[in-house]
């Protein structure tokens, strides 16, 4: 896997006040609408290379999920969370857009298209699972995580999760800005996006997904592989699955020409 060649210009942050406070994001190109939407260790820096690559063909808005980035928190539900989504929709454009979601972006996606199918035209759904439905708040392994990013030098803790995202033999380039975008992350947002996670369960509101909806696994993702992806399949209404080969738990930048022409074909095509 090599970094890809695409333009890496700074996209300056944006801030918008809504309901809870500011939400920031990243905007670029015209086009077709698209919304993206990060995973636990990520924010909206995640989607450079989309924002670069896609610009010609697509309006995008990459949002800082609350507590990421400079937004605001704003709860710690799967609801809460899209709540937020689909005020800044109301923000970013009027009438439908496409979205795409990673990991615990990819739970939020659903959740706005669950709430409000009339804002959703198709769905792309990155590396994800329905959330895992305990009842007793985040699991060990994530009050552990809070604990690291509490304790550890950033530059540590960034490459800790780096490694848990990414397969061995990964380029240090690419290692590398996954770990330092996973550095960024504030104590507040992962808090808040791990119990949602733990104790979310989409699986009985999968059905009421209207919008198309394309569920992209990666084959050396060990952090949402196929298993924990199933439901999506057996469950959304219509529903394609797309596995992409020799990558983990970042495929956006892992191989982004690779991602880039799978989210270009399913909105586009």
């Amino acid at each position: 896997m090599s970094e890809s060649n695409f333009m890496k210009q700074p996209i300056p942050r944006s801030i918008v006040r809504l309901a809870h406070g500011r939400l920031s994001y990243l905007h670029s190109g015209s086009g077709t609408p698209v919304l993206f939407l990060h995973g636990l260790n990520g924010n909206g820096s995640s989607w450079v290379d989309q924002l670069s690559a896609l610009a010609p063909f697509m309006e995008m808005w990459a949002w800082d999920a609350p507590g990421y980035g400079e937004s605001d928190v704003a709860g710690s539900s799967v609801t809460a969370l899209a709540r937020v989504a689909i005020e800044f929709l109301s923000h970013c454009h009027q009438g439908p857009v496409n979205v795409v979601g990673h990991s615990m972006g990819g739970l939020v996606a659903m959740k706005i298209a669950i709430l409000r199918p009339d804002l959703v035209n198709r769905l792309i759904l990155s590396c994800t699972h329905p959330g895992h439905g305990l009842t007793d708040g985040a699991n060990e392994r994530y009050q552990r995580r809070l604990r690291e990013l509490a304790e550890l030098p950033k530059a540590e803790y960034g490459k800790r999760r780096a490694t848990g995202m990414l397969p061995e033999g990964t380029d240090d380039t690419i290692f590398q800005r996954v770990a330092d975008i996973a550095a960024e992350s504030r104590q507040e947002g992962v808090a808040n996006a791990a119990l949602a996670i733990q104790t979310a369960n989409l699986i009985p509101e999968l059905a009421r997904i209207q919008a198309p909806t394309q569920v992209i696994t990666c084959d050396r993702d060990s952090v949402a592989p196929l298993t924990k992806a199933q439901p999506l399949l057996d469950h959304i209404p219509d529903v394609h699955h797309l596995e992409l080969r020799g990558l983990g738990h970042a495929p956006y930048l892992e191989d982004a020409k690779q991602f880039n022409s799978a989210v270009s074909s399913f909105l586009l095509g």
